[in-house]
């Protein structure tokens, strides 16, 4: 039976203030929320049982609540992280937890992907490796962990180099392959990224594989990524946009996909919205733009205004004396 882990105890503080609310992993991404995407994904690829590692903080227990409701074709598993481990330390935690004693995957909690992973649990197999990353190419590879290769093995493992400082363009998602001894290696101090324990690895000689891919991948942990994952999950849909139940929607306003809108809200006359997610019951006036922008629940927004930014829970714009 193959096991994953996914790693979901974040507080996504470069998401605020949509997680002020609600845990970042429970962010609706069209349908269904980011970690029931990963899950989904998970099954998808023939892994039987997920444990998702949590933490112990009252805002995640809407994450165990959610999925006590769901009837899944895969047994699913909650591991509550007693204090901030770091991703390396709930790494080891989890494993513990989950009695990990054989090859299992491990997936951060805010990747939204496509990437092969059968293809490559069967590559990993084939090539034996403490741990087998799934690799992309970008154009910013300063922002993560950078792999330098040399044919399928990864010899060099710089996480966050300085500008102009890469090896490659390669970098690691945050989605692995992994041996059990790998928590033999794994040390009690305190790290915060996974990328921190592969120079270590390398240093103890034991071998990484580096699977490349040019699937779409993206970390959702900002605004823009999470626009650029709702995006691609209403492309694979075949939508451009995707309207609930219950929304109204004035005349002349334009929708430029990608654009969600989520029950209850009201939007006005005359208005332009293009690439932008909009929460349950907000109230949009006549005559605004909302452009790359994301409202939370429950926003009101007077006539005539230009919003191109996120807006937390409740949040109000209006003019002097728009009452």
């Amino acid at each position: 039976m193959r096991k994953a882990i996914i790693l979901a105890g974040g507080f996504g503080t470069r998401l605020q203030p949509l997680t002020f609310a609600r845990p970042k992993h429970m962010l609706p991404l069209v349908d269904k929320p980011m970690l029931r995407h990963i899950v989904d994904y998970l099954i998808e690829n023939d892994f039987e049982e997920i444990w998702i590692s949590i933490g112990s903080d009252e805002l995640f227990k809407e994450i165990e609540e959610y999925f006590e409701k769901k009837q899944l074709k895969a047994n699913i598993h909650f591991i509550k992280e007693p204090k901030k481990l770091g991703g390396v330390g709930a790494i080891k935690y989890a494993m513990r937890e989950a009695e990990i004693d054989d090859t299992f995957a491990l997936i951060l909690g805010d990747n939204i992907t496509d990437i092969e992973l059968n293809d490559m649990f069967l590559f990993h197999k084939k090539n034996p490796a403490i741990a087998t990353i799934a690799l992309v190419r970008t154009e910013t590879p300063w922002r993560y962990g950078v792999a330098e290769m040399k044919d399928d093995n990864i010899v060099g493992f710089v996480e966050k180099p300085a500008i102009g400082e890469e090896t490659s363009n390669l970098i690691a998602t945050g989605i692995y392959i992994m041996e059990p001894k790998i928590i033999n290696y794994i040390p009690e101090d305190f790290m915060d990224s996974t990328g921190m324990l592969f120079p270590l690895l390398l240093k103890k000689g034991e071998c990484l594989n580096g699977f490349k891919s040019d699937k779409f991948w993206v970390d959702v942990g900002r605004p823009s990524s999470y626009l650029e994952a709702t995006a691609k999950i209403l492309k694979s849909y075949g939508k451009e946009n995707w309207i609930e139940d219950g929304v109204e929607i004035g005349k002349n306003t334009e929708l430029n996909g990608p654009v969600v809108v989520y029950e209850g809200t009201k939007i006005g006359d005359n208005c332009k919205i293009k690439n932008s997610v909009i929460f349950e019951n907000n109230k949009i006036g006549n005559n605004c733009n909302i452009t790359n922008s994301i409202l939370d629940i429950g926003c009101e927004i007077g006539d005539g205004f230009n919003v191109t930014t996120t807006l937390g829970k409740g949040s109000i714009l209006k003019n002097n004396g728009n009452n």
